[in-house]
């Protein structure tokens, strides 16, 4: 689990400041990676930690997406980003684990996989932000033969995939039970029965996206 601290601050930022939050692992690892998610931030600058450079990072403004990989057991894996706020709020609320581009992983001296979480030392005691549901963008896309839909789940749960055509009219549905974390449909060509762009969505009983693919051909 990687921490997230606050520099000489509180929790809640406003719009247009510009602030610094450290990050370091909560206990020592053989490793982590994971995408940092923040709709309403930028990042301005990264300052690596110790045994780390800028080639552990990467990032994406205009996907709100910074990405992080790390592998040194010696050291916590310590670094620092400088954010501006695009809005004002709740930083437990605005910075979050995500698997849109690096999934989240990391392994503990045991070589046993971890989930990714945030926490957030505050003066009303620490918050976790665990990743949360996440549908991602089908792979390959465009597809013609067979294609992957993934989507990350924060407890077990059953979960429905459908495909819409461009009038919204419903081309494949499947609904299946999947354990917490990553799961997949796997769409064959044999299964829609047209082809261009069309939508899919992926509904739990407490959460639901929606992306767009294009099957070709």
């Amino acid at each position: 689990m990687l921490a997230a601290l606050p520099t000489g601050r509180g929790a809640t930022v406003k719009a247009g400041e510009t602030f610094s939050v450290d990050f370091r692992a909560a206990e020592r690892a053989l490793g982590y990676q994971f995408t940092l998610h923040f709709p309403n931030l930028e990042v301005v600058d990264v300052l690596p930690g110790e045994a780390m450079t800028a080639g552990n990072f990467g990032v994406f403004n205009q996907e709100h997406s910074l990405t992080t990989s790390f592998d040194n057991d010696r050291v916590n894996g310590a670094f620092s980003v400088t954010f501006r706020a695009k809005a004002g709020g709740d930083l437990s609320k605005m910075l979050t684990v995500s698997s849109r581009i690096t999934k989240a992983e990391g392994y503990n001296l045991n070589h046993e996989r971890q989930a990714i979480a945030l926490r957030f030392n505050g003066q009303n005691g620490p918050v976790i932000a665990a990743q949360g549901f996440e549908l991602y963008q089908n792979a390959p896309n465009p597809w013609t033969t067979r294609t992957q839909i993934g989507f990350y789940l924060p407890e077990a749960s059953e979960a429905t995939l459908t495909v819409f055509d461009e009038t919204g009219r419903t081309v494949f549905g499947q609904t299946g039970d999947f354990g917490k974390g990553h799961n997949a449909f796997v769409l064959d060509r044999a299964l829609i029965n047209t082809s261009g762009v069309l939508y899919y969505q992926v509904e739990t009983p407490t959460d639901s996206a929606v992306k767009t693919m294009i099957q070709v051909k």
